[in-house]
This record gives structure tokens, sequence and C-alpha cells, in this order.
């Protein structure tokens, strides 16, 4: 991937040069301060090539040559997960790590969720859409309309006014561009009406109650149109923001970002002069990059041994989270010795011992982890998850009766079954490598089927390469270990659509990456999103929560707790959005660099 230029976006003449304060015992991250410090002149520096600034620092302060310490300072991060791509709209939006690390930054939103994770107006807004101001209604022909009133004095950060161009622009983008991630919700709008500037009137062909999840990131019309297919934009660098922070920078190497002196939202103007995140991708680099200073915050997945590694000046929080994991079986993988079959998929499901799984994962993080019994909706928010799977415990009878009926057997009592072509039951499993929770989880299962006759083949990816690139077009499995987020809202329609499953025919557009195809399934979690009425949508929940349990298109394990950590002699503020599916550096804004 091309590097992003370092450039200075309009209607930012105000923004500050390089912070002068110390980066604490920087090591590995000079690279950053380097790049920094070709921004702004120094009467010190001597003139090299520009690509290289240098930076000299002093032996005695640690502070570079020609700066000083009195200022907002520098705010550095360890990013666990590093993008491979940033275009909002394709499989480059797939990794959770590109909103947390990047376009939760600079996109605007409509609606948004608070700290208590329920959806309200944002800035972007003058109200949030009710019936009583008209700004919600169903016609006599079931179509439903939704208005929003645009704040008129929201701006991009080139000073060009957020209008309903924009919503109309981010609609069409989602439809039109070339691979893209996710059309739910999006296709059933028929119009955005965009006449006046400050009103988008939307039209759906039926009531979608999940609307608040729609625009959660509005794009610019001004900055990647005309054309409404985005694909070839914006997928190395951010050119215009309409959020708190202004990209200086995005590479394999780092993040750099600026506030946005000019932004609307006055409460959110950021407080320190710049922040630096950098790939620290696996647990002990994130731990140890904190340790020596290197880093003030991180968000690392839970990893067994927190408590007793997260020593000194550094501290935790770890909360109820957002993402639910479980064992993700895709049916069309390529690489499959036999079908997934529904006895399968129910056999490996009763191999496990979910409840174990659960301790060895978290039981060092949060007491008593309970196990995940539903599969798409999170038992912190509402009463959506029902106990649909937990007929699944491990019993080694029910795994040979479901085998044996579709012609397996097992010659060896002690070795794997085999089915009538002669293919053993192994499976290829991947995960993200370096994720020790997730490896220890591979290392006990392994041990755990084992007995039961069922073999695993470990092959494990990077972040980016499992989430940006091989699942977006099917490519891995049949089995993985990740996280997918969850909503308040209860829409499951990207999972479970029938039309979802990306393939070549369809431009490898959809998220439903178990190729589960079961009609009746696919057509309730519609009519989950068309029923208004909270009392319907559950027992339309609990209807699919049963024919999901039944078939078990994947294998839901724990919801996995969010935790951050951070420096308490280095930074102030970490902590008010642990349990936002925003991430926990969603209000970097608001933090503040301590001086030493």
């Amino acid at each position: 991937m091309d590097s992003a230029r370092l450039h200075a976006p309009s209607g930012n003449a105000d923004v500050a040069c390089p912070p002068r304060r110390p980066l604490r015992r920087l090591g590995a991250l000079m690279l950053v301060v380097a790049m920094l410090g070709a921004a702004c002149s120094s009467d010190s520096a001597t003139s090299v090539d520009d690509s290289e600034p240098p930076v000299t620092e002093s032996a005695e302060s640690g502070v570079p040559e020609g700066q000083d310490a009195a200022s907002g300072g520098t705010l550095v991060l360890a990013v666990e997960q590093w993008p491979e791509c940033i275009n909002p709209v394709t499989s480059c939006a797939n990794a959770t790590w590109t909103i947390w690390s990047v376009l939760i930054h600079y996109l605007p939103r409509l609606m948004e969720l608070d700290q208590t994770n329920t959806y309200v107006a944002s800035s972007l807004l003058v109200e949030a859409p009710t019936v009583a101001n008209g700004g919600l209604a169903t016609a006599d022909d079931g179509t439903f309309t939704l208005t929003y009133r645009l704040n008129p004095g929201a701006t991009w950060s080139d000073s060009t006014p957020i209008t309903s161009t924009d919503v109309w622009f981010t609609w069409r983008a989602g439809l039109d561009t070339t691979g893209t991630l996710s059309t739910i919700g999006l296709d059933l709008i028929t119009d955005v009406d965009h006449s006046d500037p400050h009103t988008a009137v939307i039209t759906f062909s039926e009531p979608y109650a999940p609307w608040p999840t729609l625009f959660s990131g509005l794009l610019p019309a001004h900055e990647l149109g005309p054309d409404t297919d985005i694909a070839d934009k914006w997928n190395d660098e951010i050119t215009v923001s309409g959020g708190p922070w202004i990209q200086e920078e995005w590479n394999q190497e780092q993040h750099i970002m600026v506030p946005n002196r000019t932004y609307w939202d006055t409460e959110r103007i950021p407080l320190v002069d710049w922040v630096v995140m950098v790939p620290r991708e696996d647990t002990d680099s994130e731990l140890l990059a904190l340790q020596t200073g290197e880093a003030m915050a991180a968000l690392p997945q839970p990893f067994p041994g927190a408590r007793e590694r997260i020593t000194g000046d550094l501290t935790f929080e770890v909360a109820e989270g957002t993402y639910m994991e479980g064992l993700w079986i895709n049916q069309d993988a390529p690489e499959r010795r036999f079908d997934m079959t529904r006895n399968v998929r129910q056999a490996v499901a009763y191999a496990l011992d979910r409840a174990q799984i659960g301790e060895v994962a978290l039981g060092t993080i949060v007491a008593d982890p309970p196990v995940l019994q539903c599969a798409g909706w999170n038992p912190g928010f509402g009463p959506w998850c029902q106990d649909d799977f937990a007929r699944y415990t491990q019993d080694a009878a029910k795994v040979a009766e479901l085998l044996e009926a579709e012609g397996w057997t097992r010659p060896d009592p002690d070795g794997l079954w085999i089915n009538a072509d002669g293919e053993e039951l192994v499976l290829a499993w991947n995960t993200v490598a370096g994720n020790k929770r997730r490896e220890d989880v591979q290392a006990l299962v392994v041990d755990m089927t084992a007995p039961l006759g069922i073999g695993w083949e470990i092959i494990n990816y990077d972040a980016g390469e499992l989430f940006q690139n091989r699942l977006p077009v099917m490519n891995f499995g049949p089995v993985a270990l990740y996280a997918n987020s969850t909503n308040p809202d209860p829409s499951v329609t990207s999972h479970y659509d029938i039309d979802g499953v990306p393939t070549e025919e369809n431009g490898y557009t959809g998220q439903n990456f178990t190729a589960y195809r079961n009609q009746e399934a696919s057509d309730l979690a519609f009519a989950i999103d068309a029923e208004v009425d909270p009392a319907k949508r559950l027992g339309m929940v609990r209807q699919l929560s049963k024919i999901l349990a039944d078939d078990v298109p994947w294998i839901p394990l724990y919801i996995l707790p969010n935790m951050i950590i951070w420096d308490t002699t280095a930074v102030s503020g970490p902590g008010a959005y642990v349990s936002s599916p925003y991430g926990g550096f969603f209000d970097i804004f608001d933090w503040t660099v301590l001086d030493k």
C-alpha cells in the first residue's frame, strides 16, 4: 500500500506546530518524532533530504532540540490491529480498528451512541427525529419517512458546510461503490430529498426500525464526488474531516492527527496538539510499549494474566463488552475437505466445553465469565438474547450420533472420524496471530476435542490479512475465531441475509461471512428490521434465535470484555468510553497529556 502524503488540510492555518514536550523514552517511536519535526522549522535544524527530517534528542532532557515542554503535548497510542486500508465503504471498514483508530475521528454521524449506549442526536443535528416532531412518519402505503434537520453551523474542515447533499451522497456511495461492504438498510431507501441544504428527507420503501444505525459516517460530496463509486478514494488518506481531528498522515507505520480547530462542536475540540498512533499488534508488544513509556495508552483485547502484568504506573479498566466472540463457520470455505453440514456443525458444538473455554479465555480478567447462549445479540442490550444454545454442552454421545447419521465412522476408537470419501474430520482454523487469548483457546480446544475424534489445523494470520483480505472474499476456515460487534438495536440482518453472502458474482458484497443460507432465517431477520413494535420484534427475535440454535451457523462463546490500559503519570482522561462500540479512544479529544 502506498504511504499517505503529509499534508496540511485547508482551513487549518492555526494548527499548532509539533508538540514542545518530551516523548518519554521513545525508542522505536523516534520515527514518529522525526516525521512531526518536518512540519515546522527550528533554528537548530540541519538541512537534509525532506523525506527524512533530522531529530536530535537531548541526552539530558529527552526533548528534541529546539523544543520546549510547555504545550498541549503529544498523545501516543498503541493500536492492536493495524488496518490494511481505510476506505470507509469497502472491505477496508470490515476491521474494527479501521473504525476505532481512523474513521470514528473524522466522519460525522447523524445519530450517535452516548455513554449508556443509547442512540441520541449528534451535534450535527438540531434534534433527533421523532413522531412528535414529524421526523418519523409511516404513510398509508407503508412507506417510511425519516427527516433529519441539520445544524446550520456544521462544516467540514475546509469550511465547506455539511449539508443534506452529503447525506444523499453517503447513501449513493454505500450502494454504488465497487466492493461495498454492506447495503443493508441503504437498499430500502428510495429517495433522499436534499433540496433544502439543512434538511434531509429520507424515504424508505417500508418501515426500518434500525434507522439510527444508518449514516454513522457521513461522506463529503464536494470532496469525493461527483462519482458515487469511491472504491479508489480514501484508501490511504482522509483528506477532509467532519470530526474533532484532521489527518496529517496515515501509513503502515503510524497515524498522525491534529485538532480540527474549526470544529463546530466546541466541547469536543481536542486538548492535545498531536495524536500519534503506532501499531503494536500483539499483547506483549503493547504492554512493553506502555511499560517503557513508548506509548501512553492501549486498547488490548483482554489477555490471560492481565492483573498480574499491569503494574507500576499503569492502570487498567475492564468493562462490559460490545463484541461477541465465537467460532464462525464458513460453509463456502474454498479449502474445505468436506461439506460443513448442519450435523457437522452441531457435532462440533457438542464437542466443546464452552464454560471451560470462557474460563481459560477470560477467567483471569473477570470472575465466572458467562457463556454466550444466543447467536447475534448481546445479553447486556435489552431482552433479545435467550438461552437457546444452552443445550450445547460437551456430549460425546451426541457427537457420535450426529456424525454416524451422515456416514462418518471411527475405525480407531482413539482416532479421528472419517467420512465415506476417506477424509478425516480435521478443520482448518484461523484466528489472529499473536493474540495469546485466542491462541490459548485454540490449544485448549485441540486437546478438548481430540478424545471425541475431531482434529484441527491451526493457520493464523495477522489482523489485516484476516479481516480485510480473507474474510471479505470468504477465503478462510472453514472455522475462524474472532469477535463481531453487537448493537443496542436487535438487527442481525447483515449476519443472516441470504443474499449477503460475499461471492465473486456479487462483487464480494455483504457480511454473511458464514455463508449461511436459510430463507426462513433471512426473511425473519428482515422482518425484525421492519417491525417498530418492540413486543412484536421480541417475538420475532426469539423465533429466529431458535432457528439459529438448530442450524448452528456459528458457535457463540462469550461476550468479549473491553479493556483499556494507560500510564497514569503520562495521560489523564481514559476510561469514559471503554464499553462503547466506538472504542476507548473515541473521546481522546477530552484527554490531556501530563507534564513530567
